[in-house]
């Protein structure tokens, strides 16, 4: 499992007073403080500003900090609730002692989490009053992968004929791995050399030769490509050329 630590400075990992506060005070009748904006004996929790980011088969770590008003000095301990399918926090409960401005969390996604924005809500039970709670925004994102590119024109290819093709691969940021290639319902008569292509780890492309028989299958084809890596979920694509018939003399 990768590990993915995302490092920011205070001002702007977390935000301020973006939920509702808690403790002894939030329902006192003697409203904010004229200073701090803040009731006294209260606390809020403060999440990152932007949605933190996590990709599938990853964790992250991010951090909740609480703002405390004057006279509040509990600890408080977090619960989480409509945590997205696929994502676990660590610990499961955390607690933010009340000598500490913040706690760290730990963020995990599995491989088949999920993607896309999401949110949930953090909610702080202190030891004596109410509870506060604040909304955390997550963005799940496609573990590294690759994509596969084809000739930008469909191959020409006459009957009897070979030609040499590149197939090029676009890696993620962390892709390192082998792709196997898979080509689905050739033609009749065209053969494919090497038969199961491999672009290697750390190469940019692969170069594959197509055969077309003196009587092989004339007309446009879209061959179905599939790029098969080692670990992770399949890339598909198409594989366009034409076969066109022999010049005979």
């Amino acid at each position: 499992m990768k590990m993915v630590f995302v490092a920011l400075t205070v001002a702007t990992l977390v935000g301020c007073n973006q939920g509702t506060p808690g403790g002894p005070g939030a329902t006192a009748a003697n409203g904010e403080n004229p200073t701090t904006g803040q009731a006294d004996d209260t606390f809020n929790l403060s999440v990152p500003m932007t949605s933190s980011s996590l990709q599938q088969g990853d964790q992250s770590e991010v951090t909740v900090g609480i703002d405390r008003a004057k006279n509040f000095d509990q600890d408080v301990t977090l619960k989480f609730s409509d945590v997205p399918e696929g994502v676990t926090i660590g610990p499961v409960s955390p607690v933010i002692k009340s000598s500490d401005t913040d706690v760290k969390l730990t963020l995990t996604a599995g491989d088949g989490t999920p993607t896309g924005d999401f949110k949930f809500s953090i909610t702080g039970h202190p030891t004596k009053g109410a509870d506060a709670q604040i909304e955390f925004k997550l963005t799940v994102a496609p573990k590294d992968s690759f994509t596969l590119s084809m000739p930008l024109l469909p191959t020409s290819l006459k009957q009897g004929e070979s030609k040499t093709v590149s197939i090029g691969i676009n890696r993620d940021k962390k892709f390192d791995q082998d792709v196997a290639m898979n080509f689905d319902d050739m033609p009749t008569g065209v053969t494919l050399t090497p038969p199961a292509p491999v672009i290697k780890r750390g190469d940019t492309e692969t170069k594959i030769t197509l055969t077309a028989a003196n009587d092989a299958s004339l007309g446009d084809f879209a061959v179905k490509l599939l790029g098969h890596p080692g670990e992770g979920l399949d890339k598909s694509s198409e594989f366009k050329f034409t076969v066109i018939k022999l010049d005979k003399e």
